[in-house]
């Protein structure tokens, strides 16, 4: 199992059998042609059987349409809901403009021949679903709370890499809410990976977190706490939307991440959770009393 973008803290990694060779999201559309390169690498000349999706935002699937470029015969998998978004001519149009602008911030461009027209899914799932590619085996776990499609994915009963719902890593001891949709669900799909019986844990943007054990499980728990926490503490504290993302800005944003991601990727996912606290803590107004 490899991880494929540490410089630039991607979110791809591959998944290599004796025979089959499995890739999972293919990434920022403006580095998929290093990660064809670093693809080929490790695979030679075998192709990717199939490709599987952790969710449909642009930094995880803007690269399919080069990753299809080069192996077209590779099946894709992910989400019934994924399959949704995709088909919706304003998902792919915001995908593209994210992925221009991401382009821009590393000093290039998208290809001239990019097209969004070949991300979609040729089969979709629900979670829960075990997918034989061969000799790799993938097993999917709905883990709903960043995203509405939001799936992980255990590989060979060994290793998981788990989507963006249960946090991410910025340094060693900075935990990173990622829940858009849901902080409860989140919660629960934490909960979800703990039980998957996976021995080891990576995350999308981040790679090998290490061995998963009961206190990596907590650690993640803690975090999505803690940030709840925090994140209410800015809604009572900033009594406009402007004021409260502001706010958001200073305790979350990492600009100083490499991969380059917009500022309104940043803020589209601050407002998201911003609304779902909103929503799940019953406050029906901006401000409020402790």
């Amino acid at each position: 199992f490899y991880y494929l973008n540490d410089e630039i803290l991607g979110s791809c990694h591959l998944a290599v059998g004796e025979r089959n060779t499995v890739l999972f999201d293919p990434g920022m559309a403006w580095y998929g042609e290093k990660t064809v390169e670093k693809i080929k690498e490790i695979i030679g000349d075998r192709p990717i059987d199939a490709v599987f999706l952790t969710h449909s935002h642009y930094d995880h699937v803007g690269a399919l349409p080069v990753i299809k470029k080069y192996w077209p015969d590779a099946m894709v998998f992910g989400a019934a809901y994924a399959g949704r978004v995709f088909s919706k001519l304003s998902a792919k149009r915001l995908i593209r403009e994210l992925s221009a602008s991401a382009a821009q911030l590393n000093g290039t461009a998208l290809p001239d021949d990019y097209s969004t027209r070949a991300i979609q899914l040729d089969q979709m799932l629900i979670g829960g679903e075990t997918i034989n590619v061969g000799d790799v085996c993938v097993q999917s776990i709905k883990t709903v709370g960043h995203t509405k499609d939001c799936l992980s994915y255990l590989i060979d009963g060994h290793d998981l890499l788990a989507s963006e719902t249960i946090g991410s890593i910025n340094t060693e001891d900075d935990y990173m809410p990622q829940f858009l949709v849901s902080c409860e669900e989140a919660m629960k799909s934490i909960d979800s990976c703990r039980n998957s019986g996976a021995k080891k844990l990576w995350l999308t943007h981040h790679g090998e977190v290490g061995e998963a054990t009961p206190e990596l499980w907590q650690w993640f728990e803690d975090g999505l706490t803690a940030a709840k926490s925090r994140i209410l503490e800015i809604i009572r504290d900033n009594e406009t939307p402007e004021e409260q993302l502001k706010a958001m800005e200073a305790v979350f944003w990492r600009p100083e991440k490499k991969g380059g991601w917009p500022q309104k990727a940043f803020d589209l996912n601050a407002e998201s959770m911003l609304k779902t606290i909103k929503s799940e803590n019953f406050l029906s107004h901006s401000k409020f009393t402790k």
